[in-house]
């Protein structure tokens, strides 16, 4: 009997194996998954009930539905005057879904309902989540879904505590909450652009306000293996990729707030209104918005067009991966300089704290560069193409960023595009959400080993 026992648990570890799905079918499935999703949003969003006045059209509901799902912000009308109570409460959960992730929240849904959580749903949690091994994915995604709705309501509190004073009960609770989850999930959606509120409904320079909502965008761009990884620290030490993440995130927040209140000597205009209370709280709102969340608080369009470069290469390098946040990652521009400054020393390896960078880390990180770049570069120029020069080419290049990183901060440019142009920005901001590398997985073809080895010869370079 314990024979035939040992023989069926080989036999199903063999089937397990078998049925492993590859990543590339793992990241067709990610991406079929996220399409459908904002196809579902874009028919809803299109719904009589969802709007206010006359619907949207299919294109403008497509490109809120992705803007929502890949929590980017970026939106053609405004959103509080366009969209009834039924339309935002589609865009909230839209954002929700697209921040957690989809594979995420199914495989706990589907635990709850008593149904296992098969071997090749804990592959497909790996992939999305990005960690190193499926063993204990599953235990990490619920550690992080409580942790996220715990971060949110919390948010949400404090933001309500403030706001229950000069707003009635019901709409400060509402707002509170809406708020909440779009700066935890770096979405950018508001509810008062475009409206006859103030910004932020006058809370646009409130030290508490702004305080809440950048922590807010802080830990949701951290990602969920940091957000596990500190929650288990007394276990374990921190890993490498948690310390770099929490070294990046300070150093990138500290070096723009530092260039953006500079903004005056590149003839900017933006804070010479402000007394140093509010310079202070709006310029490092804005940085810490700008990698990763896209909340509007300041006129972009007053800042130099120097301290709008500033936030174009912030926006692009972006937040953590597997995080709400989107851009190439900071753990790909931390692991390139890295490797960069090893090239120019003369070293065989390159260390960070004390730990060796494997060489396939390295060639990933380049290949995420180098595909982003491209990606961004390609697509300015068919905007341009497509806008036909009534748009400056630096306007353009920053609502593509924008829509790359999935942070949704705008020069007023996407409102003024064209139907073929809205679209594109809506591929960009699929792409941006899905990870370069997520698509470059499913477009590739399968390489066959080969035990041909080719002679090594050196170019020139430089």
């Amino acid at each position: 009997m314990l024979s035939r026992y040992r023989r069926w648990k080989v036999k199903r570890k063999r089937y397990e194996e078998d049925s492993l799905p590859s990543p590339a079918d793992g990241s067709r499935r990610l991406v079929v998954g996220f399409a459908l999703i904002i196809l579902i949003g874009a028919l809803l969003l299109r719904l009589p009930i969802s709007t206010q006045g006359e619907a949207v059209s299919f294109v403008d509901a497509l490109f809120t539905a992705t803007s929502a799902v890949t929590v980017t912000g970026l939106t053609v009308s405004s959103t509080a005057e366009t969209y009834s109570l039924f339309g935002q409460f589609i865009i909230l959960l839209l954002l929700q879904v697209g921040g957690i992730g989809f594979v995420s929240l199914s495989v706990v849904l589907f635990r709850l309902a008593g149904r296992q959580v098969v071997f090749h749903e804990r592959v497909m949690l790996q992939q999305e989540l990005g960690v190193e091994k499926s063993v204990g994915v599953f235990r990490t995604t619920v550690n992080v879904l409580l942790v996220v709705v715990a971060i949110e309501l919390i948010g949400a509190a404090l933001l309500f505590v403030r706001w229950v004073g000069e707003l009635p009960v019901a709409d400060a609770a509402y707002l509170a909450i809406f708020h909440s989850i779009s700066a935890f999930c770096n979405a950018g959606f508001d509810l008062f652009a475009g409206t006859q509120y103030p910004v932020m409904f006058g809370y646009g320079t409130d030290a508490w306000t702004l305080t809440i909502l950048g922590l807010l965008i802080l830990i949701g761009g951290l990602g969920v293996v940091v957000i596990d990884d500190i929650l288990t620290v007394r276990r374990s030490r921190l890993t490498l990729h948690t310390r770099i993440t929490l070294r990046m995130t300070l150093l990138l927040t500290l070096l723009g707030c530092v260039m953006i209140f500079a903004d005056e000597a590149f003839s900017g205009t933006l804070f010479r209104a402000m007394g140093m209370e509010d310079r202070l709280t709006t310029g490092i709102f804005t940085v810490v918005s700008a990698r990763t969340a896209g909340i509007t608080i300041l006129p972009l369009e007053q800042m130099s067009q120097a301290s709008q470069l500033i936030l174009m290469l912030w926006m692009f390098i972006g937040g953590a991966p597997s995080s709400m946040a989107g851009g190439v990652s900071m753990s790909t521009v931390a692991v390139l300089a890295v490797a960069m400054g090893a090239s120019v020393k003369g070293k065989s390896q390159a260390i960070v704290l004390e730990r060796a960078l494997p060489s396939e880390t390295i060639m990933k990180a380049m290949a995420v560069m180098t595909v982003s770049t491209l990606v961004v570069v390609v697509a300015t120029l068919l905007l341009v193409v497509i806008d036909r020069g009534s748009i400056a080419l630096f306007n353009l290049g920053f609502e593509v960023v924008s829509a790359f990183s999935n942070t949704g901060y705008s020069l007023g440019v996407t409102p003024n595009l064209t139907t073929s142009g809205r679209l594109l920005i809506a591929f960009v901001m699929f792409w941006g959400r899905l990870g370069p590398l997520t698509l470059v997985v499913v477009l590739a073809q399968r390489q066959r080993t080969s035990n041909v080895q080719y002679p090594e010869e050196k170019v020139i370079l430089g």
